[in-house]
Formats: structure tokens, C-alpha cells, sequence
């Protein structure tokens, strides 16, 4: 790796971290952070959703989904039932209700976040980031295997 794709890398290790924390901020508020929000988002685009699609989505490790799942099942955002082989997860009426306020919460720091780069960069990034989870991302099986 050439000291030009460390220092990439790390920028955008760095840069992870800074969002994280300036969405972390509105969360607060609701007793989330940006995993469980992440997760509460897929859930709503998903539901109803298996924990394997969420692992598989989200890019995320089976045991971490189950335990953001159950988190978010005692802070009454998510409900798990049984469907055969699988558990699937869907939104509460809570999370229903609070899901739009949210959101907006989320969206308005990443406008902020984002200001200080032209909808030109912006489109730059968004093609790039995508480029690399298309290349990187794990293939996706079947959730019967």
C-alpha cells in the first residue's frame, strides 16, 4: 500500500468518526447513537426483515445486529417474531411516531456536514463511496445458506 492510500484511508477513517459523532449529537436525545440508527433505518426501508438480510445490508457482523437488536427491542424502537427459521424485525408504533422527527434530526446534520462542499463535490463523493462498497462489499448468499 503506497503512503498516499494509508493517508486516504485514514482520512476517511477520520472522517467516519467525525460524522458519527455530529449524528451521534441529535440521537442522544432518544437514547440511540448512529449503529442503532443505522439499523432502525434499514428496519424501516426492509420491514418486515431478517437479521440476516440486516447483517448482510448494513455490512455489519451477525452478533452485532443481534445485540443493536435486542437493545433496540428493550428501548421499545424494534419487535422481533419468529417466521420459521428466521426472526424477523419491524418497526414499534413508538418508532412509527418518532421515526420523521428523527430522521430530520439525522438529515440536518448531515446538511451541515456537508455544507462546505459544492453539490458537485458531493456527487463526486456519493459516486466514489459507492464505487468502493460495489468493490468491497461481501457477496451476497442466499439467507437459506
Amino acid at each position: 500500500m503506497s503512503s498516499q492510500q494509508e493517508d486516504i484511508l485514514g482520512q476517511l477513517s477520520k472522517v467516519a468518526r467525525l460524522v458519527q459523532r455530529d449524528v451521534d449529537a441529535p440521537l442522544a436525545q432518544y437514547s440511540l447513537h448512529t449503529g442503532q440508527w443505522a439499523l432502525l433505518k434499514a428496519v424501516s426501508l426492509l420491514e418486515p426483515v431478517s437479521q440476516v438480510t440486516l447483517s448482510k445490508y448494513l455490512v455489519i457482523e451477525k452478533p452485532a445486529v443481534t445485540k443493536t437488536v435486542a437493545r433496540l427491542e428493550e428501548l421499545g424502537f424494534i419487535f422481533r417474531q419468529n417466521a420459521g427459521r428466521h426472526r424477523l424485525v419491524e418497526l414499534t408504533s413508538q418508532a412509527r411516531d418518532l421515526f420523521q422527527t428523527i430522521d430530520a434530526s439525522v438529515q440536518q446534520a448531515h446538511r451541515i456536514f456537508l455544507d462546505e462542499l459544492s453539490p458537485e463535490d458531493q456527487s463526486s463523493l456519493e459516486r466514489l463511496m459507492t464505487q468502493l462498497l460495489l468493490t468491497h462489499r461481501p457477496v451476497e448468499q442466499e439467507e437459506s445458506s
